[in-house]
């Protein structure tokens, strides 16, 4: 009897969950990269201007554009959110927990790679007041010792 149950339970667990979170995963990325490009845009003026904010804006605002074709409404994201709470549970709390750790190496003096920083990075950057080059140093010589 006790198998019975757990292959019931098994099975209507299944069933509330949707079969294929491609979609609703794809959406829920989209939404990250809008949201993380008008951020970094908001201190765009206190990030170096290289070609990894660049490369950010624009995946932000390609998805914004994706996002804006599909009618992404609140009730769409409200459906989504309810799709995905048990997809990767703590995702946001280790991303949270990242970010965190570079706004404090980035308080602590650490510099922005204008070229290569992820986006995430260059969240960390200007969350931390947008440590980007120091003032006596051109972009070029960022990485050079004194």
């Amino acid at each position: 009897m006790r198998q019975t149950l757990d292959n019931r339970l098994a099975r209507a667990t299944r069933a509330e969950l949707p079969r294929d979170l491609t979609a609703l995963r794809h959406r829920a990325l989209l939404r990250a990269r809008a949201a993380v490009s008008a951020l970094l845009r908001q201190c765009s003026g206190r990030l170096h201007p290289g070609g990894a904010l660049a490369g950010a804006l624009a995946l932000g605002e390609a998805a914004a554009v994706e996002l804006a074709a599909i009618a992404d409404g609140a009730e769409l994201r409200h459906r989504d959110e309810a799709g995905l709470v048990h997809d990767h549970p703590g995702v946001e709390e280790a991303f949270a927990e990242r970010v965190q750790s570079m706004m404090r190496q980035y308080h602590e003096g650490r510099e922005v790679d204008p070229v290569n920083a992820s986006p995430a990075e260059l969240l960390g950057a200007c969350l931390a007041g947008g440590a980007g080059n120091p003032p006596d140093r051109s972009p070029g010589e960022a990485g050079t010792a004194d």
